[in-house]
C-alpha cells in the first residue's frame, strides 16, 4: 500500500514540469500540438496569427506579399530576421494556389452581361416617343382652327393631317377660303370633305 502514495507522488511531480516547461516555452508548445507545418503560400490570416511573433497585421502583410520561395523571402513582408529564424521550424512554403487569376475573366464577363441589357434598352426607351407623336391630340366635334394662323400642332390635330402635311399648309399661306387647302401637296377632296368642317379663313 505505500507504494501507491510514491507512484502518486512521481506522477504529480512529472505533470508539474511538463506544466513549467509549456508555461515557460510556449513555441514548443505550439509545435508539438501542430503536426502540420503551416504554409506560409496557402494559410489563413487566422493560422497564421496563431504563430509566435506574427499579429494581425504582419499576418496581412505575409498574404499579400505571396507567393514565398522560401522561409527567408518573410523579411519583404517585414518579419524580422530573429522572427523568420523561430518560425522556420513551424512553417514550409508549397506551391502558390492561382486562385486570383481566374477571378478576372469572370468579373468581365459579368460586366458584359450587364453592358448588353443596357443597349437593348435604348430602342424601347424610343418607342414610346415615336408612338407618342403619331398620336397626336384631335380636334372635338365644332372646334375650328385657322388655317391661315393656326400653329403647327393645331393643323396636326386635324385629321389625316401630320406633322409634314401641317408644315405643307403653313408654307402654303396665305388662304382666302377653305378650299384653298387642296392647293397643298397630298391634300384632295377625299382629304378636305374630313377636314372642311374643322377649318376656317378668319
Amino acid at each position: 500500500m505505500k507504494k501507491i502514495p510514491s507512484l502518486f507522488c512521481i506522477l504529480s511531480v512529472v505533470a508539474l514540469a511538463l506544466m513549467v516547461t509549456v508555461a515557460l516555452n510556449p513555441a514548443t508548445s505550439y509545435a508539438q500540438s501542430q503536426k502540420t507545418l503551416v504554409d506560409l503560400n496557402k494559410a489563413s490570416e487566422k493560422e497564421l496569427e496563431s504563430l509566435k511573433g506574427v499579429g494581425p497585421s504582419t499576418a496581412k502583410k505575409i498574404i499579400e506579399n505571396r507567393p514565398y520561395k522560401s522561409v527567408d523571402e518573410l523579411s519583404k513582408a517585414g518579419v524580422p530576421a530573429k522572427t523568420i529564424q523561430d518560425l522556420k521550424p513551424f512553417v514550409t512554403v508549397g506551391p502558390a494556389a492561382p486562385a486570383a487569376k481566374p477571378a478576372k475573366p469572370a468579373e468581365e464577363k459579368a460586366s458584359t452581361k450587364v453592358d448588353k441589357p443596357a443597349e437593348k434598352a435604348k430602342p424601347v426607351a424610343a418607342e414610346p416617343a415615336k408612338a407618342a407623336e403619331k398620336s397626336a391630340p384631335k380636334l372635338a366635334p365644332g372646334q375650328k382652327v385657322n388655317i391661315n394662323t393656326a400653329s403647327k400642332e393645331q393643323l396636326d390635330a386635324l385629321p389625316e393631317i401630320g406633322p409634314t402635311k401641317a408644315q405643307a399648309i403653313i408654307d402654303g399661306r396665305p388662304y382666302q377660303k377653305p378650299e384653298d387647302i387642296m392647293k397643298v401637296k397630298g391634300i384632295k377632296e377625299g382629304t378636305y370633305s374630313k377636314i372642311k368642317d374643322y377649318i376656317t379663313v378668319k
